[in-house]
């Protein structure tokens, strides 16, 4: 171990041991310096290449890398801390997951899978898995533990290493061909099984929506699944486009038989049906209007009295110069009734009066009441002047 290094490593203390294996240690640390909680693993058993490949990869989708130290034959990675829950967890709180749910889950699973799969060599992740992909407490998927990670080598007829989890590695992770970016693509859709109907897929396969797609992510042969997870993903967006359109579908039948069920009930009664419409085009005329919002008579008594006294104001006059006088004077106080009755929702439109604390709330009223007393007041003093 070289001083840097060294130096690097004291400055994480060590928490709490979270895994620990024959060939992986995984351990929560705390930086002193930073003041933050990280991930350390030491990992015996790995492929170096992909954490340093993983370092330099920007997404919001896989753990960040920090540092990557070689000491005595073991991998040292420093990752981020992820505050969640993993999809295991998440199952067992309930029987199964929404089929809508784990979709956006595995088009998430997608977007980091294509920039793994398109590397240069490409990053094949052979675990994927419920306890593997975490959801983290602002709700952003995380796939995380690549400790058996390899670099997919053009040439190689079989892995080297056979390792996977049982019941979600891919038949050539068994030594049958080399795994490839399909390896992966199989495991996606044994887990989408598993989340939907709380099983394994030899013991209950999906009929639902995701049934087909299921299907053609766990076939025997590579070449009859997708053939990258960007296909994978158009499919998945099809079936949340073809959940909407069934639910509009169905939202606009249930109106129609609304609507007929009316008609049916008022069909011996047509004046009515009149009536209605003529009311709904008078309340949509008026319901802007203010003291005429509610309905309520007392308010638009109010409010008529006090339009009619706006319009006799402008027209009792004697010359040219009262008449303008008289005029702003209406403006002044028309803008003062049409703020303080909240006309067209202003209180949460307007600056400062949108507030919900009281006090900036009242001293936006009396900011606005200002404006117009001045904006208009001065001109009015001139005229009279």
């Amino acid at each position: 171990m070289n001083l840097e290094a060294e130096l690097e490593l004291s400055l994480y203390e060590e928490l709490k041991t979270i895994h620990k294996s024959s060939k992986s240690e995984v351990i929560l640390v705390h930086n002193n310096i930073k003041n933050k909680l990280y991930i350390k693993r030491l990992l015996k058993e790995c492929n170096k290449d992909v954490y340093y490949a993983l370092k330099n990869i920007k997404s919001e989708n896989i753990p960040k890398i920090y540092e990557v130290f070689e000491i005595d034959n073991k991998l040292v990675v420093i990752e981020e801390f992820v505050n969640g829950k993993t999809l295991h967890e998440k199952l067992k709180e309930t029987d199964h997951l929404e089929e809508i749910e784990v979709i956006n889950y595995i088009i998430s699973l997608c977007d980091i899978l294509n920039i793994l799969h398109n590397l240069n060599p490409p990053i094949i992740h052979r675990d994927i898995k419920p306890s593997n992909i975490m959801i983290s407490n602002d709700n952003v998927l995380k796939l995380i533990d690549f400790d058996i990670s390899r670099n997919y080598k053009y040439g190689e007829n079989m892995d080297t290493i056979l390792l996977g989890t049982k019941g979600y590695a891919s038949p050539e992770q068994f030594g049958f061909e080399q795994s490839d970016c399909r390896s992966d693509i199989y495991s996606l859709g044994i887990m989408m099984n598993v989340l939907t109907t709380g099983k394994h897929i030899k013991e209950v396969e999906n009929k639902g929506l995701l049934e087909n797609v299921i299907k053609k992510c766990t076939k025997i042969s590579p070449d009859d699944r997708y053939q990258d997870v960007s296909a994978l993903k158009s499919d998945l967006i099809k079936l949340i486009y073809k959940t909407q359109a069934s639910k509009e579908k169905n939202i606009n039948k249930i109106g129609y038989k609304l609507k007929e069920k009316i008609i049916n009930e008022d069909s011996s009664k047509p004046i009515n049906i009149k009536t209605k419409k003529i009311n709904k085009n008078t309340r949509l005329k008026s319901k802007y209007i203010p003291g005429f919002r509610n309905g309520n008579r007392i308010n638009m008594t109010l409010s008529t009295v006090f339009y009619i006294f706006l319009i006799i104001g402008l027209f009792v006059v004697s010359s040219i110069g009262e008449l303008i006088q008289n005029l702003i004077v209406v403006i002044m106080l028309l803008m003062y009734f049409l703020l303080y009755t909240n006309f067209l929702d202003i209180k949460n439109k307007l600056p400062i009066i949108k507030s919900n604390k009281l006090h900036i709330k009242i001293l936006g009223y009396v900011l606005y009441s200002n404006i117009i007393f001045w904006s208009l007041g001065i001109p009015l003093t001139y005229i009279v002047g």
